[in-house]
């Protein structure tokens, strides 16, 4: 009884004890004495008393079979045989400014501190990477077309029916950029399944690239010269004011020079005080010799009366209380003057700080320079058709024997 039980117990503890040796099993060398025949049977007869002892299939094998050798044998005869091949055209380029670090010219509103910084080339990669190119391509270029060749394997090519996300995700894969940091070069590659596709759609790339950076230069260029044009305008119009101003003041006094007019009446106004000092010097010399009543003397008191009223006159237009009075015409011209020549100075720096500026923003404009453009690919650098199969074979071992570890350690710990 005893020994049956013995028996029994080492029958039971074989497949624990057995499961630990099945992968070394699987891949040990048959020894050279033993003949291959006499190793098959050997095999036979051990899976035939297994089977009658109550023993397991052989799940490790099945689950090696299906697990690895099946799908490492599909990628390799898909890579090797189905796979389509794949053309990538790369092109090379730089988001470049023209500013330098010495600049002779400053303007108080901090534009000076506006750099070409790294984000520049980050701007540009995420652009390409976005809904926004493709919808600017649409109109350009067909690239659903490409990347829908009806030529192209069914696991490699895009699905006509798929959505735009769905294309985004696809456009990704196949278009890339890459941004060396130290340098800011960024290498663009796009991967079609034809040699002149990858070039035109890498050419496309580029154009809109340029064109987002003009873009972001224009825009750039006028929020910083907003102000510089608005203080423009507005001493422009300040100007044309005082001058419409002064223009009319002396359409309606008549002056051009109201100055010049001061200053030949009072010349004018100068000479008739002299000429009235000379009249009351003979009228006097008169008075004494002849009298009051000759003729001579009320002759030259009557060229007196005309002088003093005309000395009075020119007087009253000189000083007089009138707005038409020459002192006031002065002041009122002084006035307007001083306003058209403070407005034409101002606008005349609101100028030259604008062309100050407009050069500034000029010298740090951005630039996309690419120096390495899409060439021609002569071969097919996709699928890699060695390699993906070996990788993928390695990735399943890998995976596999993961799992037979862990169900060791699960049914190790059952027992």
């Amino acid at each position: 009884m005893a020994g049956k039980l013995a028996g029994t117990q080492d029958v039971e503890e074989a497949p624990s004890r057995g499961f630990w040796l099945r992968p070394y099993a699987l891949f040990k060398r048959v020894p050279a004495k033993i003949e291959q025949d006499d190793a098959l049977d050997q095999l036979g007869s051990e899976a035939s008393a297994d089977t009658k002892a109550g023993g397991k299939p052989p799940w490790l094998l099945i689950s090696f079979m299906l697990m690895v050798l099946v799908p490492a044998l599909a990628s390799f005869l898909y890579f090797v045989g189905i796979a389509s091949d794949q053309y990538t055209a790369e092109a090379r380029f730089a988001v470049r400014s023209l500013s330098d670090s010495g600049l002779g010219e400053r303007v108080d509103t901090g534009l000076m501190n506006m750099q070409a910084a790294p984000q520049d080339a980050y701007v540009v990669t995420s652009f390409i990477h976005s809904a926004e190119i493709l919808r600017r391509l649409k109109g350009e270029i067909d690239y659903r077309t490409i990347f829908t060749d009806p030529n192209a394997d069914y696991w490699s090519r895009f699905d006509p029916k798929g959505s735009e996300e769905d294309f985004l995700k696809y456009w990704d894969q196949h278009v890339t950029s890459y941004i060396d940091g130290p340098s800011g070069i960024v290498t663009l590659t796009v991967r079609t399944f034809r040699p002149e596709d990858s070039v035109k759609l890498a050419n496309a790339i580029l154009q809109q690239s340029e064109k987002l950076v003009n873009e972001i230069t224009l825009r750039a260029r006028d929020d910083l010269l907003a102000s510089f044009r608005n203080e423009v305008t507005r001493t422009k119009a300040n100007y044309l004011d005082a001058l419409n101003d002064f223009n009319g003041f002396q359409q309606k006094s008549g002056l051009l020079s109201p100055d010049v007019q001061a200053k030949q009446a009072g010349k004018l106004l100068t000479g008739l005080v002299a000429q009235k000092l000379e009249l009351e010097t003979r009228l006097f010399v008169l008075k004494e010799s002849d009298g009051s009543d000759s003729p001579r003397y009320k002759q030259m008191q009557r060229a007196k009366d005309s002088l003093d009223g005309q000395i009075q006159d020119m007087q009253s237009q000189l000083v007089g209380s009138g707005n038409n009075s020459l002192v006031n015409v002065i002041a009122g011209f002084s006035k307007l003057e001083t306003n058209r020549q403070v407005s034409e100075k101002l606008y005349e720096a609101a100028r030259r700080n604008y062309d100050l500026a407009f050069a500034a923003v000029s010298r740090k404009a951005l630039y996309l320079t690419v120096f390495v453009p899409p060439a021609l690919p002569q071969d097919a650098l996709y699928p890699k058709r060695i390699v993906s199969p070996f990788l993928i074979l390695l990735g399943l071992l890998v995976f596999w024997a993961t799992l037979c570890l862990i169900w060791a350690s699960v049914e190790d710990h059952m027992l």
